[in-house]
């Protein structure tokens, strides 16, 4: 039996297809979130994405974890695109919440993180998440991801607040014309994905100052708004998946400690644990 698990955000998408031989194929795709995407856009980037590279391989089940996935609505949107792909395969679908917390803990329980292009948290009891704060998305929630973070950069771009040398740098990478950053926020797809896309800087200048004030008060946001929902944790582990928590693992930890909460593990990437985890390794 061939096993296809993927691991979900708003940008993009991992897979890895698992024969019945243990050996793994990996392939990735645009992100698939029903949130920010219709049917036919998520069934056209998985027809072109992953049913193209995989060259009619056979397909027995799919474990699909995604970010959106958390009603049963949009977890059918989900499984309906993907079994207009792969009509005879068994199909899973759950949040990339879980997915994290299962990449984090195995079977243990603790606090699992995400911080990607957006950001959410829950508690897990080793088997199933028990209680998760509201996700209120790119608009409303998300402290500490990629979409929060470049909220704060194009601001501080726009209302000049940004130091020079910053500027200068996005000038370079990016059209700043207000017109046209207005135009792909407000009017194209995945308004979202774009306004994360700023957040590089946050990799690429990990050491300057302004970038160091603005990723530790995006993390005391998160601490303030998201972990603290669930109350007194201090006796619990905590754990994160994502690069923006492992690039700035330090000020992580230090922003974790002044509110006596210990940071554990940081997973980068959780496609491989998760594949682990279903293999029962």
């Amino acid at each position: 039996m061939s096993i296809l698990i993927a691991d979900s955000g708003s940008t993009k998408t991992e897979w890895i297809l698992v024969n019945q031989n243990g050996e793994k194929e990996y392939f990735h795709t645009d992100g698939l979130n029903p949130y920010f995407m219709s049917l036919e856009q998520l069934t056209k980037v998985i027809n072109e994405g992953l049913v193209s590279a995989l060259k009619d391989k056979t397909v027995d089940e799919i474990f699909f974890y995604g970010a959106g996935c958390g009603t049963e609505r949009s977890k059918g949107i989900i499984r309906k695109a993907i079994s207009t792909c792969f009509g005879s395969a068994t199909i899973t679908v759950d949040t990339d919440l879980l997915a994290a917390a299962k990449a984090c803990f195995w079977d243990k329980p603790g606090v699992a993180c995400i911080l990607g292009t957006g950001s959410n948290s829950c508690l897990y009891d080793g088997e199933k998440i028990i209680n998760q704060i509201p996700s209120l998305g790119f608009t409303l929630g998300d402290e500490g991801s990629g979409g929060y973070f470049g909220k704060r950069i194009l601001r501080s771009y726009f209302y000049n607040l940004m130091p020079s040398d910053l500027r200068k740098e996005l000038e370079k990478r990016h059209d700043m014309e207000l017109d046209q950053i207005l135009q792909k926020v407000y009017k194209e797809p995945n308004g979202n994905r774009f306004v994360a896309s700023f957040s590089h800087l946050l990799g690429d200048f990990a050491e300057h100052d302004f970038i160091k004030d603005i990723v530790r008060s995006g993390f005391e946001d998160f601490a303030e708004k998201q972990l603290a929902y669930f109350g007194d944790i201090t006796d619990k582990d905590i754990g994160f998946v994502g690069s923006i928590a492992a690039i700035h693992r330090e000020t992580l930890e230090k922003v974790l400690a002044k509110r006596g909460l210990k940071l554990g593990i940081i997973v980068r990437k959780p496609i491989e644990r998760l594949v682990d985890n279903h293999l029962g390794k």
